[in-house]
């Protein structure tokens, strides 16, 4: 049984649409989830997991339901360096300043106002040259600031433990794990010296209503990701099997990266100056997974 009969699809169609059919009876499902029952309690709180193909992406082509984990960590972090501007930078420094109060000819040369720099130094220091410099004990200013580098990619990780309580269980729990390893790992293409990427991972936090499953807007946005490792244990508490084979205990751990960095416009609502700092609500609208500017843009 698929979950209800509508499913969330928060992005493009304001968070509700119909679900495919699960297709033939000899395939496998385009919807799996764990538990079975996710959708017999309203208001239970799971993870949805599209998989999305690179040239299609408003067509997911399939769906994972999990439970939610708990413990879930979204890091974000920025890239600050130290930058020494030096003594040409101090004379950049002089020369906006001195332009900004009209007292200095603007189409002044920075080589002109930097050896005024130097030798009005030099002349009340006493000093010239390194070696000039330790006598008189005195150093030029580095005029340190901290430089903006770029935002950090993100990287998630989730863990399930997954306990099939009968054989019908096992069989998903294998599926969904077989899934994302599958999807993992590249093709080649047209040749073996080229490799296919993987396709991407669409990730949402869904809250499940009867029928319908929305996304739940207290938890975070994340952008399209790949998925970057997985790790799989069988049995780790036990040494129990289903009569066919099938362990009864699965831990699936999975790391996840965002495709770009990102920047602010990609996850929240923009607006005037003032709304930019008053208006804090996620956009939730998947961006291009990519930083890679379109032909034609400088």
């Amino acid at each position: 049984m698929a979950i209800g009969t509508i499913i969330a699809d928060a992005v493009n169609k304001d968070n509700t649409a119909k679900t495919d059919s699960t297709g033939a009876a000899s395939a496998e499902p385009t919807i799996l989830r764990y538990p079975m029952d996710i959708n017999a309690v309203d208001g239970r709180e799971c993870m949805r997991f599209q998989i999305i193909n690179r040239q299609q992406l408003s067509d997911p082509k399939k769906s994972i339901y999990l439970y939610t984990p708990p413990g879930i960590s979204i890091p974000d972090s920025a890239t600050y360096n130290q930058a020494d501007l030096g003594i040409l930078g101090g004379a950049i420094d002089t020369v906006a300043r001195e332009a900004a109060a009209d007292e200095v000819n603007v189409g002044k040369s920075i080589a002109d106002i930097t050896g005024a720099l130097i030798t009005k130094a030099t002349e009340k220091s006493g000093a010239f040259g390194q070696a000039g410099l330790i006598q008189a004990g005195v150093t030029s200013n580095p005029f340190t600031n901290v430089a903006f580098q770029g935002t950090a990619l993100r990287s998630f990780n989730f863990t399930f433990k997954m306990v099939a309580e009968s054989a019908r269980e096992a069989e998903e729990i294998r599926m969904i794990e077989n899934t994302f390893r599958k999807f993992l790992y590249p093709t080649t293409e047209g040749t073996d010296f080229l490799l296919k990427y993987p396709p991407y991972f669409k990730i949402e936090f869904m809250s499940i209503l009867g029928d319908n499953a929305k996304v739940n807007e207290y938890m975070p946005f994340i952008n399209y990701c790949y998925l970057l490792n997985m790790t799989t244990t069988f049995n780790g508490a036990t040494n129990i099997f289903h009569n066919d084979g099938q362990p009864t205990e699965v831990d699936l751990s999975l790391t996840f990266q965002e495709t770009k960095a990102l920047i602010r416009d990609d996850l929240y609502v923009g607006g005037g100056e003032q709304k930019q700092y008053t208006n804090t609500q996620y956009k939730r609208k998947f961006q291009s997974p990519s930083n890679i500017p379109a032909q034609g843009e400088g």
